[in-house]
């Protein structure tokens, strides 16, 4: 499957995403969101924020069953260039549009 991003509002389209962190690894065959940013701990990560314009990029430290997570070396983006180190971030999941591996 292509490493595209994942949202919290739909799904792309090679993949039907069902958003329950309670359920099991896999439902019908479908793999639960919450599952592939577990796969990403420890690796570098872009995560789109409910606000306009910004994104953060960084390493994920860890990740929680509600897609809260935490970053380390983290670097803001805004429109698109880059801004500000913020070292280590903590990101309330209802807060992220998007969570994407940078390859």
């Amino acid at each position: 499957m292509p490493a595209g991003p994942m949202t919290r509002e739909g799904c792309n389209e090679q993949t039907l995403i069902i958003l329950h962190p309670k359920l099991g690894q896999m439902v019908n065959g479908i793999v639960l969101p919450i599952k592939k940013v577990f796969a990403l701990v420890d690796s570098k990560i872009s995560v789109e924020i409910k606000d306009e314009g910004r994104k953060l990029q960084g390493r994920l430290v860890a990740v929680d069953e509600y897609l809260n997570i935490h970053m380390d070396e983290t670097i803001e983006f805004v429109d698109n260039q880059r801004g500000r180190s913020l070292g280590t971030v903590v990101i309330r999941g209802n807060n992220i549009l998007t969570i994407a591996p940078v390859i």
